[in-house]
């Protein structure tokens, strides 16, 4: 796990329930537990703020972090995105396109337009060209007409049949990949819930319930949520997103007392 990612696990989860704020001095109390040094600590909050997602104060001789506006819409579209129950899909049998392209000097944007693109929902058929089931055109027209250099089209087209449209789909997504993933998830989420309660207590309750976040967070990029017509028999992510649900709730006493108690420490301090 990157150091940026456990920031924002972090912050969303157990800084939102405990005031929404936090000082570096207890934020790198915490982020010690996860094998981030102080040092490292420093030098990413100083550069997230930088870039918009924190707002910083000073007290006395602390700084003060809370997220920014731009920061807590982003916390909560994830929470959203990862907490949101897996449903089937209805599917009219449309798929809907886009087509863009991005000049090489801007290969920086065309990467970032691939991320978004696929956190939509979209499969890339071709270099330039991604396909959804969903008609999330509107959402797509947006994120390229952010960017200036962009030209793209976007078109809404059916297929020649199920067997074509099933052909597209594996064509479009690793649905093998995912499912094994999906299967392995499921597996270590059970693990931790036969072992029982109390199992895991102070740090590793703690560290093991955001790592459970950090790994199940890929899946909404990966997953388009296709609908049932298009998936294998058997899909797993509704199996996953249990699992997930009921181990991380199963952790929550335990890592939240821990993250009080560190904080608090810290606070007793002086700091």
């Amino acid at each position: 796990m990157r150091a940026r990612s456990i920031v924002f696990d972090v912050f969303g989860d157990y800084v939102r329930e405990n005031g929404g704020r936090i000082s570096l001095q207890k934020l790198a109390a915490v982020l010690g537990h996860f094998d981030v040094p102080p040092d490292s600590a420093r030098v990413v909050m100083s550069r997230l703020a930088r870039e918009g997602w924190f707002d910083v104060e000073r007290d006395r001789r602390s700084s003060i972090y809370t997220p920014s506006e731009r920061g807590w819409e982003l916390l909560d579209s994830g929470l959203e995105r990862i907490m949101q129950r897996p449903v089937e899909q209805s599917w009219r049998g449309t798929w809907y396109m886009v087509i863009f392209s991005v000049p090489e000097k801007d290969r920086a944007a065309r990467v970032r337009l691939k991320a978004k693109l696929s956190w939509l929902g979209f499969g890339q058929l071709a270099p330039s060209t991604w396909v959804s089931p969903h008609d999330r055109l509107a959402d797509a027209e947006a994120a390229l007409a952010a960017v200036k250099s962009a030209r793209f089209d976007l078109f809404a087209a059916t297929s020649q049949g199920q067997r074509t449209d099933l052909e597209r789909a594996a064509q479009c997504w690793d649905l093998d990949g995912l499912a094994t993933d999906y299967q392995a998830f499921t597996a270590r989420c059970t693990d931790i819930l036969a072992a029982g309660p109390g199992a895991l207590t102070g740090a590793s309750a703690m560290t093991t319930r955001t790592k459970l976040v950090h790994e199940y967070r890929k899946f909404p990029f990966r997953d388009p949520q296709l609908p049932g017509e298009l998936l294998p028999d058997d899909w797993p992510a509704l199996a996953a997103y249990e699992a997930f649900l009921a181990a991380f709730s199963s952790l929550e006493d335990e890592a939240m007392s821990f993250y009080r108690d560190i904080t608090e420490q810290r606070a007793t301090a002086g700091v």
